[in-house]
């Protein structure tokens, strides 16, 4: 746990009636010294490999992307560190499944012992009302859980009879839902799906007010390679800042991303019950640019002199293509370009005349002298 934050208790509402909370009625007055005297509240959960953490407790936090851009596996992985660390996790699932779910949680490290008694998992049906709203909410205040995980938020609205593009709607399911969820102190991430863009203006599905209403940081998750966060496989995530209004995330951010995900999967060489490889997951939340020494240099460096070179935005396909003075892999070249992006040596955007995404020289690598030249991702 981060010992940055030693204010007052911040709670961003919610609340069960009129004792308290920023939706709990017209009698809350702020006591305005005490805040004066607190501190901007700073993120303390899922810690970064420099120390630095994600998520922000009692507020939610959005974690934002495509389909299969590794979005529940972060969450996921934030699940894994906080029962690791003797945490408890509640994870309210619209759209998975325990098995699936907890498998997941297995093959990224956490102890089955462990999951048994600090992961408490529920698949939520109907509306989040009346006793059952009220045995929840009690449920998490006797818990005092670390990780709050709600996963599918069109799902969630759905269940309430609520739609996902409706403002008013979306005022209601985080006052609710959404906002009392986390008035028990916890960290909590909300799951959702990626409308549009992927750098400052992205915005999740339907209205703009559920953007708004989140208090915590908002994340875009993206890959270059879907298939690369599956068995066997090593994948690589972006995690951009996208929204922090307390800027405790964006502070420690570079060049508006706060990390890359970095999983590995190798199989055990043993099988489950159903006969099926068994496969473990290790992996890390990496400062961006982290690692460059052990990315591939050679190519990195030929990639950064092409891009200085012809001065101009190329495409992908181009820099597939091109004479880079060695034997490079398709798979090498946009390895090399993710691993550049990330460290501010190159910035994507578009190319001219055209539509597809091209990449630009920011400043010149140039890879340690001791360094091998050969060096190249596992290929799908």
């Amino acid at each position: 746990m981060s010992g940055d934050y030693e204010g007052p208790d911040i709670r961003t509402g919610g609340g069960r009636g009129d004792e308290g909370g920023a939706h709990g009625g017209w009698s809350q007055w702020a006591e305005i010294g005490d805040a004066l005297r607190g501190q901007i509240p700073m993120p303390e959960v899922f810690e970064r490999t420099d120390g630095r953490f994600l998520f922000y407790r009692s507020k939610v936090n959005v974690l934002l992307g495509k389909p299969e851009a590794g979005k529940s596996l972060v969450a996921q992985a934030a699940a894994v560190e906080a029962i690791t660390a003797g945490g408890h996790v509640v994870y309210l699932d619209h759209e998975s499944d325990v098995v699936s779910v907890a498998a997941r949680l297995v093959a990224l490290g956490a102890d089955p012992d462990g999951l048994e008694t600090r992961l408490h998992y529920q698949n939520p049906h109907g509306p989040f009302a009346g006793e059952e709203r009220e045995v929840l909410l009690d449920y998490l205040d006797n818990l005092r859980p670390t990780l709050v995980i709600v996963d599918g938020l069109i799902a969630a609205m759905s269940a309430q009879g609520l739609e996902v593009n409706s403002n008013k709607d979306a005022a209601t399911i985080f006052r609710d839902y959404l906002d009392p969820l986390c008035g028990c102190g916890a960290a909590e991430v909300l799951i959702h799906h990626l409308a549009k863009g992927s750098g400052e203006g992205a915005t999740g599905l339907g209205a703009t007010t559920l953007t708004a209403l989140a208090r915590g940081v908002h994340i875009g998750v993206t890959t270059e390679d879907k298939a690369r966060h599956t068995p066997g496989k090593h994948g690589h995530s972006t995690l951009t800042i996208l929204k922090d209004n307390d800027g405790g995330v964006r502070m420690f951010g570079r060049g508006g991303k706060f990390a890359t995900f970095e999983t590995s999967s190798v199989a055990t060489g043993e099988d489950d019950a159903f006969g099926r490889p068994v496969f473990v997951t290790s992996w890390a939340l990496k400062t961006p640019g982290e690692g460059l020494e052990n990315g591939p240099t050679g190519c990195m460096e030929a990639v950064s002199r092409h891009l200085e070179g012809e001065g101009i935005p190329c495409a992908v396909a181009t820099i597939e293509g091109a004479a880079l003075g060695g034997d490079f892999t398709r798979n090498t070249r946009r390895w090399a370009l993710k691993v550049l992006e990330d460290g501010g040596y190159v910035t994507r955007g578009t190319v001219e005349k055209g539509k597809a995404a091209g990449y630009s020289h920011a400043k010149a690598y140039r890879r340690p002298a001791e360094d091998a030249l050969e060096w190249a991702p596992e290929d799908p």
